[in-house]
């Protein structure tokens, strides 16, 4: 039996969950929003990380988010 391990979770607006979910024996992430799953390999999973963070990063310097 394979167990999942709950690395990270956090409740966003409109009280859906968002939960990041590890298979260690498949090195697989599965991130939950909602009703909905994505499911990756650990490293594109890695890459998807780094291109959300400069994204994040790009909308920050573009919009008024940072003043929330």
């Amino acid at each position: 039996m394979s167990r999942q391990l709950i690395i990270s979770q956090v409740k966003l607006v409109g009280n859906e969950k968002c939960k990041v979910l590890y298979n260690k024996a498949k090195d697989i992430v599965e991130l939950e929003i909602g009703g909905t799953t994505l499911r990756f390999e650990a490293r594109n999973f890695f890459m998807m990380n780094e291109m959300m963070r400069k994204a994040a990063a790009k909308l920050v310097m573009q919009t008024e988010l940072h003043h929330v």
